[in-house]
């Protein structure tokens, strides 16, 4: 589910999420229907999240952002 812009995540709430390409310890944009609804950023030890819609909270935004690590996404260096 690899795509150029970086990735699709469905999350725990069943919608399907479209996640950027970030470079180490850059933000992420997390996207719904094409508008952002928040950001994260990996770091070595914790994941900072933003919320930017109230479509989407911090929890939900952590779960998006294991999932992506999970799915491969994580930049080299952090795992």
């Amino acid at each position: 589910m690899c795509y150029p812009s970086g990735m699709q995540i469905k999350a725990r709430d069943g919608k399907v999420y479209d996640v950027s390409s970030a470079p180490p310890g850059g933000t992420h944009e997390v996207r719904l229907g094409g508008s952002v609804v928040g950001t994260f950023v990996l770091l070595p030890r914790e994941t900072q999240v933003e919320v930017k819609s109230k479509q989407v909270d911090e929890t939900l935004l952590v779960d998006i952002a294991d999932r992506f690590v999970d799915a491969g996404g994580a930049p080299m260096g952090i795992l």
